[in-house]
């Protein structure tokens, strides 16, 4: 089958993203850029042919990379997938099988190619986008709908929309099927058996997931090894006048997992400066530092006590605050700032750094866990068959 992927949100990144840039090449990547080349390379090792239309880059940083020899090369073939722009340059054939688009992109029609068996909606967020575009679209050209959930936290917050789509439409299919990590470079930079670094913490989330929290929290620590990196492909993060802050905006997998495991921590207080206190769907980011042998600092929120429980050190709740309610909230406002706290994310580390046989067990766990259970071949496996079932309606 011809399968093409649209993934938009991404235009603002350190390279242009594929298979190769994302791994080395500087390309630094969020979780659905990450999930969605996995997905996409072992579709096309299944033998479909695979294209994937990315947003354009900004034009300054277009310009800026043009003046360093970097261009986007649309057509360019990559690990077995096609890579090219929403316009599909350099893609002469533009009829496809099937269909897989996220986020918030919902302008169907405007797509300059046509669509024969079914169009997927990957559902990464705790919200639906487009929905009765999706079906007028599917409609139109006889397609079978699909809704692809990559926790059972996100199908719940999302089930109003999906079950208006089936209520209305009559071939859809929905599926549960989490993200994959990049499971081979985590093997590669665990073969070069990195040094864990006392004190060393990691914040390679959106910045704007809490890394000031986290950062406060490592100040009041007052530990003199202390050394605080933090990540963001957003390139957003400034620096900062503190000797123990390092900043490394934009990075591909194999730096930052390299980082990752020489950390000790990777603290995550979901607390943004739009005062929301956010909730993963997943969290690639929470995956990866487990795997890696970081500690993860942090809330069971959203999909994370799902997907994490036993693997992550859960902190203690602010005082005055309601996590079953939370729990059950798209979006939960806390205008008070009470997630803006560090009392309890200084107790729990004092606590593990008295308790080294427990750090310990954290991490002669996880690896296997993650390793086992979101690996790009399984999860590969996974899509092969809701595919294979979804054009069968």
């Amino acid at each position: 089958m011809r399968i093409a992927f649209t993934v938009l949100g991404n235009s603002r990144r350190s390279n242009y993203l594929d298979g190769d840039t994302l791994r080395y090449g500087n390309g630094g990547g969020s979780g659905t850029d990450g999930s969605s080349i996995i997905v996409a390379e072992q579709l096309a090792a299944h033998g479909h042919e695979v294209v994937m239309a990315i947003d354009r880059l900004e034009t300054g940083l277009e310009q800026s990379y043009a003046e360093k020899g970097i261009h986007f090369n649309a057509g360019k073939k990559v690990r077995g997938v096609t890579y090219t722009n929403f316009e599909f340059d350099n893609v002469p054939n533009k009829e496809f099988d099937i269909l897989i688009n996220s986020l918030w992109f919902s302008k169907y029609e405007e797509l300059p190619i046509t669509v024969t068996k079914g169009l997927i909606y990957w559902c990464h967020m705790q919200w639906v986008y487009g929905i009765d575009e999706m079906m007028k679209y599917a409609a139109k050209h006889n397609l079978a709908l699909g809704y692809v959930n990559i926790s059972n936290w996100e199908r719940e917050m999302t089930l109003g929309p999906i079950s208006h789509a089936q209520s209305k439409y009559a071939k859809v299919k929905t599926g549960l099927i989490p993200n994959p990590v990049m499971d081979d470079i985590i093997k590669e930079v665990l073969a070069t058996n990195p040094v864990k670094k006392s004190h060393k913490f990691v914040f390679h989330a959106l910045w704007a997931r809490g890394g000031n929290v986290a950062m406060e929290a490592v100040r009041q620590l007052e530990y003199p090894d202390s050394e605080f990196h933090a990540f963001d492909y957003l390139m957003c993060i400034h620096g900062h006048p503190e000797p123990w802050f390092h900043l490394h905006n934009g990075v591909d997998k194999r730096t930052l997992f390299t980082h990752i495991a020489e950390s000790d921590y990777f603290i995550y207080p979901l607390y943004t400066p739009y005062q929301d206190v956010h909730k993963d769907t997943f969290s690639c980011a929470v995956a990866e530092a487990v795997a890696l042998g970081a500690i993860v600092i942090t809330y069971p929120l959203g999909a994370l006590p799902e997907n994490f429980d036993g693997y992550c050190a859960w902190l203690d709740w602010p005082p005055n605050t309601d996590p079953a309610k939370m729990q059950t909230e798209q979006l939960t406002k806390d205008l008070e700032g009470k997630f803006n706290y560090t009392a309890n994310i200084v107790e729990k580390i004092r606590h593990l750094e008295a308790n080294p046989v427990i750090k310990e067990q954290y991490r002669a766990v996880g690896k296997n866990y993650v390793l086992e259970n979101f690996n790009a071949n399984k999860i590969g496996n996974m899509w092969e068959t809701y595919i294979n079932e979804l054009i069968s309606l």
